[in-house]
Formats: C-alpha cells, structure tokens, sequence
C-alpha cells in the first residue's frame, strides 16, 4: 500500500513539472515573437509590407484598430474612456505580452492570409 501511495506520489509530482514546462516553453514562444518583432531593422520591416497593396495594409491596420478599440471599450464602462472612437495614433494602452503576442499572431495569419488572395487575383 505504501508502494502504490509512493507512486501515486510520483506520478502527481511528475504531471505537475510536465505541466509547468508546458507553460514555460509556451511563454517562452510568446516572448520570442515579440522580441522578433521588436528587434526587426527598420529596413527589414519595411520588407515585410512593401510588396502589399495599400488595401490589405488597410485591412491590417482595420484589424489592430477594432482589437484597441475593444480594448478601449473594456475600459470604458464607467464612461470616462474614449471609447473605440478613441483610439489614436497617440493613444497609449497597457496590455500583457500575451494579449501583444495574440495581436501579432493574429496581424501574421491575417496578413498572410490577405496576401495570398492579392497574390491569386
């Protein structure tokens, strides 16, 4: 009986390490996708979105304005905030690199995405 509790034991033990590498390595990803993209040359940033048409740049940046606006929005229940009118280029938000690294994943997929359809058309 004290075998199989000891084992019991193990067997916990090793699912939460499993578990907390799991969250690691995946923070890990996120943090990785925004230090790419903060250490990208302006030159090589430029690259990126140079070939594209001013319509999916358009729809990019469409994009990222509905997500700050409903960020905007979140913060606006009591009234003060701007609201998705709001939203500027001078406007400042605090967000978590997990919410950043979901924008930019999202600006990745879209972009993407958007680029292909130009391309086939």
């Amino acid at each position: 009986a004290a075998y199989m509790s000891e084992l019991r034991d193990e067997v916990s033990r090793l699912k939460e390490e499993l578990k907390s590498k799991r969250n690691a390595k995946q923070e890990a990803l996120r943090k990785d996708l925004l230090l790419y993209i903060r250490t990208l040359p302006e030159k090589e940033m430029k690259q990126l979105t140079g070939t594209m048409s001013p319509d999916v740049l358009q729809a990019m940046k469409g994009l990222v304005n509905a997500v700050l606006g409903g960020i905007a929005g979140d913060d606006d229940e009591d009234g003060e905030g701007g609201g998705a009118g709001g939203i500027s280029p001078d406007t400042v938000t605090e967000q978590s690199g997990e919410a950043m690294a979901q924008l930019c994943m999202w600006q990745l997929v879209v972009g993407y995405n958007l680029r292909e359809l130009e391309v086939r058309e």
